[in-house]
Protein backbone atom coordinates (compact mmCIF):
# COMPACT_ATOMS: atom_id res chain seq x y z
CA UNK A 1 0.00 0.00 0.00
CA UNK A 2 1.48 3.31 -1.04
CA UNK A 3 1.68 6.26 1.35
CA UNK A 4 -1.03 8.12 -0.55
CA UNK A 5 -3.24 5.03 -0.56
CA UNK A 6 -2.64 4.58 3.18
CA UNK A 7 -3.67 8.17 3.86
CA UNK A 8 -6.90 7.81 1.84
CA UNK A 9 -7.60 4.45 3.47
CA UNK A 10 -7.15 5.70 7.02
CA UNK A 11 -9.39 8.68 6.28
CA UNK A 12 -12.04 6.27 4.95
CA UNK A 13 -11.86 4.09 8.06
CA UNK A 14 -12.25 7.12 10.32
CA UNK A 15 -15.26 8.32 8.36
CA UNK A 16 -16.86 4.86 8.48
CA UNK A 17 -16.28 4.61 12.22
CA UNK A 18 -17.98 8.00 12.57
CA UNK A 19 -21.03 6.64 10.72
CA UNK A 20 -20.39 8.60 7.53
CA UNK A 21 -20.38 5.61 5.21
CA UNK A 22 -21.19 7.59 2.05
CA UNK A 23 -18.17 9.84 2.54
CA UNK A 24 -16.06 6.85 3.56
CA UNK A 25 -16.91 5.13 0.30
CA UNK A 26 -15.45 8.04 -1.67
CA UNK A 27 -12.17 7.74 0.20
CA UNK A 28 -12.14 3.94 -0.10
CA UNK A 29 -12.55 4.23 -3.86
CA UNK A 30 -9.71 6.74 -3.99
CA UNK A 31 -7.46 4.41 -1.95
CA UNK A 32 -8.36 1.49 -4.19
CA UNK A 33 -7.50 3.50 -7.28
CA UNK A 34 -4.11 4.25 -5.77
CA UNK A 35 -3.51 0.65 -4.70
CA UNK A 36 -5.69 -1.65 -6.82
CA UNK A 37 -4.06 -4.92 -5.70
CA UNK A 38 -4.53 -4.37 -1.98
CA UNK A 39 -7.06 -6.91 -0.67
CA UNK A 40 -7.80 -5.07 2.55
CA UNK A 41 -8.73 -1.90 0.68
CA UNK A 42 -10.78 -3.89 -1.82
CA UNK A 43 -12.70 -5.67 0.96
CA UNK A 44 -13.46 -2.51 2.93
CA UNK A 45 -14.54 -0.80 -0.29
CA UNK A 46 -16.87 -3.71 -1.12
CA UNK A 47 -18.34 -3.59 2.40
CA UNK A 48 -19.02 0.15 2.03
CA UNK A 49 -20.62 -0.47 -1.36
CA UNK A 50 -22.85 -3.10 0.24
CA UNK A 51 -23.84 -0.86 3.15
CA UNK A 52 -24.73 2.03 0.82
CA UNK A 53 -26.88 -0.15 -1.44
CA UNK A 54 -24.61 -0.57 -4.45
CA UNK A 55 -25.31 -4.29 -4.50
CA UNK A 56 -24.22 -5.19 -8.03
CA UNK A 57 -20.94 -3.31 -7.63
CA UNK A 58 -20.33 -4.89 -4.23
CA UNK A 59 -21.07 -8.37 -5.59
CA UNK A 60 -18.65 -7.93 -8.48
CA UNK A 61 -15.86 -6.78 -6.18
CA UNK A 62 -16.46 -9.49 -3.58
CA UNK A 63 -16.43 -12.18 -6.27
CA UNK A 64 -13.02 -10.96 -7.40
CA UNK A 65 -11.71 -11.12 -3.85
CA UNK A 66 -13.06 -14.63 -3.23
CA UNK A 67 -11.70 -15.82 -6.58
CA UNK A 68 -8.25 -14.48 -5.73
CA UNK A 69 -8.35 -15.56 -2.08
CA UNK A 70 -10.79 -18.46 -1.51
CA UNK A 71 -9.99 -18.47 2.21
CA UNK A 72 -11.09 -14.85 2.73
CA UNK A 73 -14.10 -15.81 4.85
CA UNK A 74 -15.14 -12.22 5.53
CA UNK A 75 -15.46 -11.57 1.82
CA UNK A 76 -17.30 -14.86 1.28
CA UNK A 77 -19.81 -14.11 4.04
CA UNK A 78 -20.32 -10.58 2.69
CA UNK A 79 -20.78 -12.03 -0.79
CA UNK A 80 -23.49 -14.26 0.66
CA UNK A 81 -25.20 -11.21 2.24
CA UNK A 82 -25.07 -9.40 -1.09
CA UNK A 83 -26.52 -12.38 -2.96
CA UNK A 84 -29.27 -12.73 -0.35
CA UNK A 85 -30.27 -9.09 -0.83
CA UNK A 86 -30.27 -9.61 -4.60
CA UNK A 87 -32.54 -12.66 -4.26
CA UNK A 88 -29.90 -15.24 -5.21
CA UNK A 89 -30.62 -17.47 -2.23
CA UNK A 90 -29.00 -20.62 -3.64
CA UNK A 91 -25.57 -19.08 -4.02
CA UNK A 92 -25.97 -17.12 -0.80
CA UNK A 93 -26.71 -20.33 1.10
CA UNK A 94 -23.72 -22.07 -0.45
CA UNK A 95 -21.38 -19.27 0.62
CA UNK A 96 -22.78 -19.12 4.15
CA UNK A 97 -22.41 -22.90 4.54
CA UNK A 98 -18.84 -22.83 3.25
CA UNK A 99 -17.95 -20.20 5.82
CA UNK A 100 -19.64 -22.11 8.65
CA UNK A 101 -17.87 -25.34 7.72
CA UNK A 102 -14.62 -23.59 8.57
CA UNK A 103 -15.79 -21.25 11.33
CA UNK A 104 -19.06 -22.45 12.92
CA UNK A 105 -19.30 -19.27 15.01
CA UNK A 106 -19.10 -16.80 12.12
CA UNK A 107 -21.89 -14.39 13.03
CA UNK A 108 -22.65 -12.97 9.61
CA UNK A 109 -22.82 -16.43 8.09
CA UNK A 110 -25.14 -17.68 10.86
CA UNK A 111 -27.41 -14.67 10.43
CA UNK A 112 -27.40 -15.06 6.66
CA UNK A 113 -28.09 -18.80 6.76
CA UNK A 114 -31.02 -18.36 9.15
CA UNK A 115 -32.41 -15.65 6.86
CA UNK A 116 -32.10 -17.90 3.80
CA UNK A 117 -33.80 -20.80 5.61
CA UNK A 118 -36.72 -18.53 6.52
CA UNK A 119 -37.05 -17.53 2.88
CA UNK A 120 -37.05 -21.23 1.99
CA UNK A 121 -39.89 -21.73 4.52
CA UNK A 122 -37.73 -23.87 6.78
CA UNK A 123 -38.28 -22.09 10.10
CA UNK A 124 -37.31 -25.09 12.24
CA UNK A 125 -33.86 -25.22 10.63
CA UNK A 126 -33.59 -21.45 10.76
CA UNK A 127 -34.34 -21.52 14.49
CA UNK A 128 -31.26 -23.67 15.14
CA UNK A 129 -28.91 -21.17 13.54
CA UNK A 130 -30.74 -18.22 15.10
CA UNK A 131 -30.60 -19.74 18.60
CA UNK A 132 -26.86 -20.33 18.23
CA UNK A 133 -26.49 -16.72 17.20
CA UNK A 134 -28.50 -15.50 20.21
CA UNK A 135 -26.03 -17.33 22.43
CA UNK A 136 -23.22 -15.42 20.74
CA UNK A 137 -24.96 -12.03 20.65
CA UNK A 138 -27.62 -12.03 23.40
CA UNK A 139 -28.17 -8.27 23.32
CA UNK A 140 -28.38 -7.72 19.56
CA UNK A 141 -31.80 -6.38 18.52
CA UNK A 142 -31.32 -7.69 14.97
CA UNK A 143 -30.39 -11.17 16.19
CA UNK A 144 -33.23 -11.34 18.74
CA UNK A 145 -35.69 -10.20 16.07
CA UNK A 146 -34.48 -12.89 13.69
CA UNK A 147 -34.86 -15.53 16.40
CA UNK A 148 -38.33 -14.18 17.26
CA UNK A 149 -39.38 -14.57 13.63
CA UNK A 150 -38.29 -18.21 13.61
CA UNK A 151 -40.37 -18.78 16.76
CA UNK A 152 -43.43 -17.06 15.30
CA UNK A 153 -43.10 -19.15 12.14
CA UNK A 154 -42.93 -22.38 14.18
CA UNK A 155 -46.06 -21.35 16.14
CA UNK A 156 -44.07 -20.67 19.31
CA UNK A 157 -45.90 -17.39 19.81
CA UNK A 158 -45.02 -16.89 23.49
CA UNK A 159 -41.31 -17.36 22.77
CA UNK A 160 -41.59 -15.02 19.80
CA UNK A 161 -43.22 -12.30 21.90
CA UNK A 162 -40.58 -12.64 24.58
CA UNK A 163 -37.76 -12.37 22.03
CA UNK A 164 -39.33 -9.36 20.35
CA UNK A 165 -39.62 -7.65 23.73
CA UNK A 166 -35.98 -8.38 24.50
CA UNK A 167 -35.03 -6.87 21.14
CA UNK A 168 -37.00 -3.71 21.93
CA UNK A 169 -35.43 -3.50 25.36
CA UNK A 170 -32.07 -3.45 23.60
CA UNK A 171 -33.23 -1.01 20.90
CA UNK A 172 -36.68 0.57 21.52
CA UNK A 173 -36.84 1.91 17.95
CA UNK A 174 -35.85 -1.28 16.10
CA UNK A 175 -38.40 -1.29 13.27
CA UNK A 176 -38.46 -5.03 12.46
CA UNK A 177 -39.01 -5.84 16.14
CA UNK A 178 -41.82 -3.28 16.49
CA UNK A 179 -43.60 -4.68 13.43
CA UNK A 180 -42.89 -8.33 14.24
CA UNK A 181 -44.28 -7.95 17.74
CA UNK A 182 -47.29 -6.03 16.39
CA UNK A 183 -48.06 -8.79 13.86
CA UNK A 184 -47.78 -11.48 16.54
CA UNK A 185 -49.95 -9.61 19.05
CA UNK A 186 -52.51 -8.89 16.32
CA UNK A 187 -53.07 -12.64 16.00
CA UNK A 188 -53.83 -12.70 19.72
CA UNK A 189 -56.27 -9.76 19.36
CA UNK A 190 -54.23 -7.56 21.69
CA UNK A 191 -55.29 -4.53 19.70
CA UNK A 192 -54.30 -1.74 22.10
CA UNK A 193 -50.71 -2.92 22.21
CA UNK A 194 -50.65 -3.24 18.42
CA UNK A 195 -51.90 0.33 18.09
CA UNK A 196 -49.13 1.62 20.34
CA UNK A 197 -46.42 -0.37 18.54
CA UNK A 198 -47.53 0.58 15.04
CA UNK A 199 -47.78 4.27 15.88
CA UNK A 200 -44.20 4.15 17.13
CA UNK A 201 -43.09 2.28 14.01
CA UNK A 202 -44.87 4.76 11.74
CA UNK A 203 -43.27 7.71 13.49
CA UNK A 204 -39.84 6.15 12.99
CA UNK A 205 -40.45 5.12 9.35
CA UNK A 206 -43.09 7.44 7.86
CA UNK A 207 -42.42 6.21 4.30
CA UNK A 208 -43.26 2.60 5.19
CA UNK A 209 -46.94 1.65 4.66
CA UNK A 210 -46.79 -1.56 6.73
CA UNK A 211 -47.17 0.07 10.17
CA UNK A 212 -50.27 1.88 8.94
CA UNK A 213 -51.70 -1.33 7.47
CA UNK A 214 -51.25 -3.12 10.80
CA UNK A 215 -52.65 -0.10 12.64
CA UNK A 216 -55.71 -0.21 10.39
CA UNK A 217 -56.23 -3.90 11.18
CA UNK A 218 -55.95 -3.28 14.92
CA UNK A 219 -58.40 -0.38 14.80
CA UNK A 220 -60.80 -2.51 12.77
CA UNK A 221 -60.46 -5.25 15.39
CA UNK A 222 -61.51 -2.76 18.07
CA UNK A 223 -64.46 -1.60 15.98
CA UNK A 224 -63.01 1.88 15.32
CA UNK A 225 -63.86 1.63 11.64
CA UNK A 226 -63.55 5.28 10.63
CA UNK A 227 -60.08 5.50 12.13
CA UNK A 228 -59.17 2.20 10.51
CA UNK A 229 -60.19 3.74 7.18
CA UNK A 230 -58.03 6.77 7.91
CA UNK A 231 -54.98 4.62 8.59
CA UNK A 232 -55.58 2.52 5.47
CA UNK A 233 -56.00 5.64 3.32
CA UNK A 234 -52.68 6.91 4.63
CA UNK A 235 -51.04 3.59 3.74
CA UNK A 236 -52.56 3.78 0.26
CA UNK A 237 -51.12 7.25 -0.19
CA UNK A 238 -47.66 5.83 0.45
CA UNK A 239 -48.19 2.77 -1.77
CA UNK A 240 -51.06 3.42 -4.24
CA UNK A 241 -50.69 -0.02 -5.85
CA UNK A 242 -51.07 -2.04 -2.69
CA UNK A 243 -53.50 -4.89 -3.30
CA UNK A 244 -53.88 -5.67 0.40
CA UNK A 245 -54.68 -2.06 1.29
CA UNK A 246 -57.27 -1.73 -1.49
CA UNK A 247 -58.98 -4.93 -0.30
CA UNK A 248 -58.79 -3.70 3.30
CA UNK A 249 -60.44 -0.40 2.31
CA UNK A 250 -63.15 -2.27 0.41
CA UNK A 251 -63.92 -4.35 3.47
CA UNK A 252 -63.93 -1.34 5.78
CA UNK A 253 -66.13 0.67 3.42
CA UNK A 254 -68.64 -2.18 3.29
CA UNK A 255 -68.63 -2.42 7.09
CA UNK A 256 -69.45 1.31 7.30
CA UNK A 257 -72.25 0.85 4.71
CA UNK A 258 -70.37 2.81 2.04
CA UNK A 259 -71.00 0.04 -0.47
CA UNK A 260 -70.18 2.04 -3.59
CA UNK A 261 -66.75 2.88 -2.20
CA UNK A 262 -66.37 -0.80 -1.36
CA UNK A 263 -67.06 -1.64 -5.01
CA UNK A 264 -64.61 0.98 -6.22
CA UNK A 265 -61.75 -0.23 -4.04
CA UNK A 266 -62.45 -3.89 -4.85
CA UNK A 267 -62.49 -3.21 -8.60
CA UNK A 268 -59.20 -1.31 -8.32
CA UNK A 269 -57.70 -4.27 -6.46
CA UNK A 270 -58.96 -6.68 -9.14
CA UNK A 271 -57.44 -4.51 -11.86
CA UNK A 272 -54.09 -4.69 -10.08
CA UNK A 273 -54.20 -8.49 -9.95
CA UNK A 274 -56.91 -10.30 -11.90
CA UNK A 275 -55.93 -13.59 -10.24
CA UNK A 276 -56.47 -12.28 -6.71
CA UNK A 277 -59.10 -14.24 -4.78
CA UNK A 278 -59.23 -11.55 -2.11
CA UNK A 279 -60.12 -8.84 -4.63
CA UNK A 280 -62.92 -10.91 -6.19
CA UNK A 281 -64.23 -11.92 -2.76
CA UNK A 282 -64.36 -8.24 -1.77
CA UNK A 283 -66.15 -7.38 -5.02
CA UNK A 284 -68.68 -10.17 -4.54
CA UNK A 285 -69.33 -9.14 -0.95
CA UNK A 286 -69.89 -5.51 -1.96
CA UNK A 287 -72.36 -6.55 -4.68
CA UNK A 288 -74.19 -8.80 -2.23
CA UNK A 289 -74.44 -5.94 0.27
CA UNK A 290 -76.13 -3.87 -2.46
CA UNK A 291 -78.61 -6.75 -3.04
CA UNK A 292 -77.15 -7.73 -6.41
CA UNK A 293 -77.21 -11.36 -5.35
CA UNK A 294 -77.11 -12.94 -8.83
CA UNK A 295 -74.14 -10.79 -9.84
CA UNK A 296 -72.37 -11.55 -6.57
CA UNK A 297 -72.83 -15.29 -7.19
CA UNK A 298 -71.47 -14.82 -10.70
CA UNK A 299 -68.34 -13.17 -9.31
CA UNK A 300 -67.82 -16.00 -6.85
CA UNK A 301 -68.46 -18.57 -9.59
CA UNK A 302 -65.84 -16.88 -11.72
CA UNK A 303 -63.52 -17.06 -8.74
CA UNK A 304 -64.10 -20.80 -8.36
CA UNK A 305 -63.77 -21.58 -12.07
CA UNK A 306 -60.90 -19.20 -12.74
CA UNK A 307 -62.81 -17.31 -15.44
CA UNK A 308 -62.45 -14.00 -13.61
CA UNK A 309 -64.76 -11.00 -13.83
CA UNK A 310 -67.32 -11.01 -16.62
CA UNK A 311 -67.60 -7.89 -18.79
CA UNK A 312 -71.29 -7.20 -17.92
CA UNK A 313 -70.49 -7.26 -14.22
CA UNK A 314 -67.55 -4.91 -14.67
CA UNK A 315 -69.88 -2.53 -16.53
CA UNK A 316 -72.44 -2.77 -13.73
CA UNK A 317 -69.83 -2.03 -11.07
CA UNK A 318 -68.53 0.96 -13.00
CA UNK A 319 -72.08 2.28 -13.45
CA UNK A 320 -72.83 1.85 -9.73
CA UNK A 321 -69.69 3.72 -8.74
CA UNK A 322 -70.48 6.49 -11.21
CA UNK A 323 -74.08 6.60 -9.98
CA UNK A 324 -72.75 7.29 -6.52
CA UNK A 325 -71.14 10.45 -7.80
CA UNK A 326 -67.66 9.26 -6.96
CA UNK A 327 -64.89 11.56 -8.07
CA UNK A 328 -61.27 10.69 -8.66
CA UNK A 329 -59.64 10.35 -5.30
CA UNK A 330 -57.75 13.30 -3.94
CA UNK A 331 -54.53 12.44 -2.13
CA UNK A 332 -55.27 10.88 1.22
CA UNK A 333 -55.10 13.24 4.15
CA UNK A 334 -51.77 13.32 5.85
CA UNK A 335 -51.96 10.78 8.64
CA UNK A 336 -50.00 11.93 11.62
CA UNK A 337 -50.04 9.33 14.39
CA UNK A 338 -49.07 10.74 17.74
CA UNK A 339 -48.48 9.24 21.12
CA UNK A 340 -48.96 12.46 23.03
CA UNK A 341 -51.73 13.28 25.44
CA UNK A 342 -55.20 12.64 24.01
CA UNK A 343 -57.78 15.40 23.77
CA UNK A 344 -61.42 14.93 24.68
CA UNK A 345 -62.08 13.78 21.13
CA UNK A 346 -59.29 11.19 21.22
CA UNK A 347 -59.70 9.53 24.57
CA UNK A 348 -62.41 6.93 24.03
CA UNK A 349 -59.95 4.08 23.46
CA UNK A 350 -58.13 2.87 26.60
CA UNK A 351 -54.49 2.00 26.24
CA UNK A 352 -52.83 -1.12 27.53
CA UNK A 353 -49.24 -1.17 28.60
CA UNK A 354 -46.79 -3.34 26.70
CA UNK A 355 -43.46 -4.30 27.25
CA UNK A 356 -36.21 -6.26 5.74
CA UNK A 357 -33.48 -8.04 7.87
CA UNK A 358 -29.91 -7.05 7.49
CA UNK A 359 -26.68 -8.77 8.30
CA UNK A 360 -25.30 -8.60 11.81
CA UNK A 361 -22.84 -5.89 10.83
CA UNK A 362 -25.53 -3.82 9.08
CA UNK A 363 -24.27 -4.58 5.58
CA UNK A 364 -27.11 -4.87 4.50
CA UNK A 365 -50.22 0.05 -15.67
CA UNK A 366 -52.91 -0.02 -13.00
CA UNK A 367 -53.73 2.59 -10.41
CA UNK A 368 -56.20 3.28 -7.62
CA UNK A 369 -57.48 6.48 -9.23
CA UNK A 370 -61.23 7.08 -9.24
CA UNK A 371 -61.79 5.70 -5.75
CA UNK A 372 -64.45 7.15 -3.50
CA UNK A 373 -63.06 9.76 -1.13
CA UNK A 374 -64.02 9.43 2.53
CA UNK A 375 -65.86 12.34 4.13
CA UNK A 376 -63.99 14.55 6.56
CA UNK A 377 -64.55 13.36 10.11
CA UNK A 378 -62.92 14.16 13.40
CA UNK A 379 -60.46 11.60 14.67
CA UNK A 380 -61.33 9.79 17.86
CA UNK A 381 -58.61 7.24 18.55
CA UNK A 382 -55.23 7.73 20.22
CA UNK A 383 -54.65 11.20 18.89
CA UNK A 384 -54.78 10.19 15.23
CA UNK A 385 -55.00 13.42 13.25
CA UNK A 386 -56.26 14.37 9.84
CA UNK A 387 -55.15 17.50 8.02
CA UNK A 388 -57.30 19.46 5.59
CA UNK A 389 -56.62 18.75 1.93
CA UNK A 390 -56.93 22.46 1.10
Amino acid sequence: MTAAAREAFEKAVALENAGQVDKALVSYLKAQELSPEDTEIAYRTASALLQTGYLEEAQSQLRRIVFAEPDHLGARASLGNCQLLLGDTDNAKQNFCEVLERVPTNRNALFGLASVLLKENKPDEAAVAAKYLVDLLPDSAAVLTLFAETQARTDQKAAAIAAYRRALKSDPDHGPALLGLAETLLLRKRFDEVIELTIRASENAPADPLPLELLSDALMGKGALEDAIEAAEAALKIEPKSLSTLVRLSTLSRKTADHKAALSYALAAHDLDKTSRDALNALGAALAALKYQAQARSVLTGLATGTGLEAPIRKLVQELVKEDGAQPAAPAKTFRPTTGQETAETSDLPKESSGTTTSVDGSSPHSSEGLTVRSDQLPNVLGLRRQDRS
